[in-house]
């Protein structure tokens, strides 16, 4: 009986999982979860159905832009920043925080602002040129 009972054992129905293991996922709906979202990996915790970061960091790419969102806002503010902002708005201010914390990572003191002065100069300039050629050529 011994034998018995070691053939029958585990080790049968372990093959038995690796070898259907497509027919009883496929059978079974809800038993493969969905991937996580870029926030929710990043921060190691379980996506749930209702996750305030999921549509907007997804799986791919989300997690590397939710990490310098977190290191710089940290995840329960953005989150609680969301939430008061309504939803045909969130995407365009998860943009916004997004390029914030990518620019305060590699500017700590100035942020975005640095790209917003110049940006600045470099439209004084054109508008100078244009002025001096205005100017010169036209008169």
């Amino acid at each position: 009986m011994a034998e018995t009972h070691g053939n029958g054992g585990p080790t049968d129905n372990r093959r038995k999982r690796a070898s259907g293991s497509f027919d009883v996922a496929s059978s079974e709906p809800g038993s493969i979860p969905n991937p996580p979202c870029g926030a929710c990996k990043f921060l190691r915790r379980k996506c749930v159905n209702g996750c305030i970061f999921a549509p907007y960091f997804g799986s791919d790419q989300g997690a590397a832009r939710f990490a310098a969102v977190h290191k710089v806002f940290g995840a329960s503010n953005v989150s609680k920043l969301l939430m008061h902002i309504p939803v045909s708005r969130r995407q365009h201010a998860v943009v916004t925080i997004s390029y914030e914390a990518q620019a305060r990572l590699s500017d700590p003191v100035y942020g975005c602002v640095s790209t917003v002065l110049a940006l600045q100069q470099q439209v004084l300039e054109v508008v100078g040129r244009g002025q001096a050629g205005l100017g010169n050529g036209s008169n």
